[in-house]
Parts: C-alpha cells; sequence; structure tokens
C-alpha cells in the first residue's frame, strides 16, 4: 500500500486526470474531488471531474461545483484515474466501466472497508477524511493552497468529522482544518450552507420520516424508512435526504440506527450509524457495504423495503448476540 508521498510521486507522471467519488455524494467526496481539481489546475494539469447524479444542492456552493459532469458527459482522454472516497468500484455508478483496461488507477480512501482495488492505494482509516489524505497529497507534491483549494478540503474535513464533534476527530485533523482556515476557508459560511439552509420539501420529507421512527422492544435499535413516491411528492432528490439517519441515533439508549431508502431504480439503500462499540461496518460488509464502524451503508439490490429491513435487522441481532 502507497503512502501519501508515494501518491504525489505517482501523479506527478501524469498530464491528465479522471478524478471520481461515489453516487449521493457528501461534503467529503464533493470537497475532495474540488480540492484535487484545483490542484492539478495549479499544476498545468487536467483533470476531469465525475459523479454519479452531479453534485447535490447542498453542496453546489462550493467553488467549481459546476465542473463535475455526471458519467455520461465523461468524453475526453485520461493517462490516469484517481477515485476518491470509495470502498469499491460498484460506488462509482457508471463510471468504473469508462475507465479503458490498462489505464492506471489510484485509490485514495478512508474506509477500514476498502477492498484495495486500484493499481496504487493510499487507504488510511486514521484519516477523518479523504479531504485529509488529499491535502497531504497536495503538500507533498508542493501544490499552494488557495481560497478556493482551501473551502472544498475544509467543507470535505469538517462534514466528514461532523464538524470535529464525532471520534474520528483527531489532533492532525484540526491542525489541517486550522491551516485551511489560515489559507481563506470561512467555517461559519461552510457549516450553514451545509446544515442550515434546506429547501422547503426536505423540511417537510423530513417531518413524513420522522413519522415512520421505530425503535425496538430493548430500545437499543431504531429505523425510519423513504418511500420512493415521496421524494417526487415533496420535490426532493436523494442526496437532500443526507444526514436524515442521524434522528434515530439520537434517542436516548440507541445503539443502532438505520435508515431504509428506497431509490429510483429499486434498489434499498441503507444507511448505518452506532454509538458504543457496535461496528456498523461489518454489517454493512455482510450486504456488500462498507464504511466506518459508527457511519457505514449498503446498497440492497431490488426488494421490497420490508424484506430489506427484516434482513438488516436479523443481522443486528445475530451481532449483537455474538458480542
Amino acid at each position: 500500500m502507497e503512502s501519501h508521498q508515494d501518491i504525489a510521486r505517482i501523479l506527478v507522471r501524469y498530464r491528465r486526470f479522471l478524478v471520481a467519488t461515489h453516487v449521493f455524494p457528501d461534503g467529503d467526496a464533493i470537497g475532495s474531488t474540488l480540492g484535487l481539481g484545483f490542484g492539478f489546475q495549479k499544476t498545468g494539469r487536467r483533470a476531469i471531474l465525475s459523479c454519479p447524479g452531479g453534485v447535490p444542492d447542498s453542496l453546489s456552493f462550493l467553488p467549481g461545483s459546476n465542473r463535475i459532469v455526471t458519467p455520461d458527459r465523461i468524453l475526453d482522454e485520461f493517462d490516469a484515474a484517481v477515485i476518491l472516497d470509495s470502498s469499491d468500484l460498484d460506488r462509482i455508478e457508471g463510471i468504473a466501466e469508462r475507465i479503458p483496461p490498462g489505464t492506471p488507477v489510484i485509490n485514495i480512501d478512508h474506509h477500514v472497508t476498502n477492498r484495495m482495488y486500484g493499481t496504487y492505494n493510499y487507504i488510511d482509516p486514521g484519516a477523518a477524511a479523504a479531504g485529509e489524505q488529499v491535502y497531504r497529497v497536495l503538500t507533498a507534491m508542493r501544490v499552494p493552497v488557495d481560497r478556493d483549494m482551501a473551502t472544498c478540503l475544509f467543507t470535505a474535513v469538517g462534514t466528514d468529522s461532523g464538524f470535529f464533534r464525532f471520534s474520528n476527530t483527531s489532533p492532525t485533523t484540526l491542525r489541517i482544518a486550522a491551516r485551511l482556515v489560515e489559507k481563506g476557508a470561512e467555517p461559519f459560511k461552510v457549516s450553514e450552507q451545509v446544515y442550515e439552509t434546506k429547501t422547503l420539501g426536505s423540511i417537510r420529507l423530513l417531518g413524513r420520516v420522522l413519522d415512520t421512527l421505530q425503535v425496538d422492544e430493548g430500545g437499543k435499535v431504531a429505523w425510519v424508512e423513504i418511500r420512493r413516491e415521496w421524494l417526487s411528492e415533496f420535490g426532493v432528490d436523494e442526496g437532500q435526504t443526507e444526514g436524515f439517519v442521524n434522528y434515530p441515533r439520537m434517542v436516548k439508549g440507541v445503539e443502532v440506527a438505520l435508515l431504509f431508502r428506497e431509490s429510483a431504480e429499486g434498489k434499498i439503500r441503507v444507511g448505518m450509524r452506532s454509538r458504543g462499540d457496535f461496528d456498523v461496518s461489518a454489517l454493512a460488509e455482510a450486504f456488500n457495504g462498507g464504511g466506518h464502524s459508527r457511519a457505514a451503508g449498503c446498497s440492497m439490490g431490488s426488494t421490497s423495503l420490508e424484506d430489506a429491513r427484516r434482513a438488516v435487522l436479523h443481522k443486528v441481532y445475530e451481532m449483537m448476540a455474538a458480542r
């Protein structure tokens, strides 16, 4: 496995890149993609930036967000592909098949469940965000960080650490965040845009979702659901449901929180959060997903919401019994 210094030396060999991240992107996915894209631009390199489904409205404030294209718009040739914040290639839906055979793939990720699919793999589960890793790589490449890069990378680090509230926040996380603020990132503006600016439809949808809140008899597992038709009813895309899974986690005594969401294509996507020592990354792996010990997820293919809930809860109780 490569270090950030190794990745920096590898990247300078190439001039044209595809930089891609995962479906239903969060602040880390979009922020790290844009940060690296700006870094390549500063060194005279070209980069196509891509994400399945495009940029969610909540992150469209980021400088350069209009540069990120959907997979069908990957038209230019590239010498190497950099995949960010994705534990496996299935998460970059529609992009993996656009990478020609033999093209070097640089895998930069911080999920412990990463499948090491790259030609080169820089995997650091100790990093709070892929944005931390991108910052280290750009520093090793001696790329100067300007205000736009700092804003994007601060958003990456800030959102994936819960604005420095989550257990993945380390002294390194805080040092990097401080350097990005020194370069022009404004924490209050990022926080306001990400956490305090919502569409009316998303707020109304949240009310509907909270009506589905269930807690099991033991008070340790809670879940909510999102029906596919509710998205169109409230005029909301799936990206705007980011963070809904945190509400069942807020219930006192709950150790495992789940969100079951019907997607437009008929899949059931499951968001997972935990408290204490329950490892939701292991739960997600049981369903070919991945993530962190406290935050993970999976996609369950064509099944009913009820069947997905039944299967996941069965696995949760099986894992709890084995502890």
